[in-house]
């Protein structure tokens, strides 16, 4: 019976062994997909803004008159791309100690949501416009009192602890690979007594979470469609002033 057990583990072994062998090449494969020859070119921009317009949201509600806009930026360090995200600061009022995307409220000054964004990028960060090249937009996202619109560019090469950072509104600038955000294993998700889903991500020092975590999923999706596997049909935002007030984005 023992030797029995032990010739059909020797048996199941190599299976198993070719199994792992076959998931990992597949693994290198679709790893070869995130390179910035793969995706900083004109026809993956393209097909990227277009993908962005393609999630849609559906919402019954008004709009909101605050306007946001956060830059979603697109950047190369260490030899590979991913995205850059701060740490919000604790001097500021809101989200303090939170990771986030660089941004913040539509100014008087500001002819479009664009141009916020990217006025926030260097308030925040000292990265100037003039080297961020804007692919495009986002469909705007409803949250609580505030219209977000996600703005993704690409800043080229950075390196996260060069950056002159404003300390009055970031602790910490850092950048999380694709190949992190694409990553199974680091891929999670919060559920809400609402009955909705939110996307969080590991694999940082901190978790990246709440609405920075939803545009990071609605980029993804569009970025590298065919190696981000992290599916969420359905997300909605609550506004917990009002319970019947409710935006779903849905991810097609």
């Amino acid at each position: 019976m023992i030797h029995k057990v032990i010739q059909r583990k020797a048996e199941i072994f190599p299976i198993v062994a070719n199994w792992f062998n076959s998931q990992r090449q597949v693994s290198t494969k679709l790893l070869t997909q995130l390179t910035p020859g793969a995706i900083i070119n004109n026809q993956a921009k393209v097909s990227c803004i277009k993908r962005l317009k393609c999630i849609n949201q559906n919402d019954k509600t008004e709009e909101s008159s605050n306007k946001a806009a956060v830059l979603v930026p697109l950047c190369i360090h260490n030899g590979k791309l991913g995205l850059l995200y701060t740490l919000r600061s604790h001097k500021v009022s809101m989200n303090r100690g939170q990771v986030s995307f660089p941004g913040g409220m539509k100014d008087s000054n500001d002819a479009s949501l664009e141009d916020t964004a990217l006025r926030e990028t260097w308030e925040e960060l000292q990265i100037s416009k003039d080297i961020i090249d804007v692919w495009g937009t986002a469909n705007l996202i409803k949250r609580k009192h505030v219209t977000v619109l996600p703005v993704l560019g690409y800043i080229g090469e950075i390196d996260p602890k060069s950056l002159q950072i404003n300390k009055n509104e970031v602790e910490e600038a850092f950048v999380q690979p694709l190949e992190k955000l694409c990553d199974p294993k680091l891929c999670r998700y919060t559920s809400f007594k609402n009955s909705y889903v939110l996307p969080l991500y590991l694999g940082a020092n901190y978790k990246i979470w709440g609405l920075t975590a939803v545009i990071t999923h609605i980029v993804m999706n569009a970025l590298v469609p065919d190696v981000y596997k992290n599916k969420l049909p359905l997300m909605q935002f609550v506004d917990d002033t009002k319970a019947s007030s409710t935006t779903t984005i849905k991810i097609s």
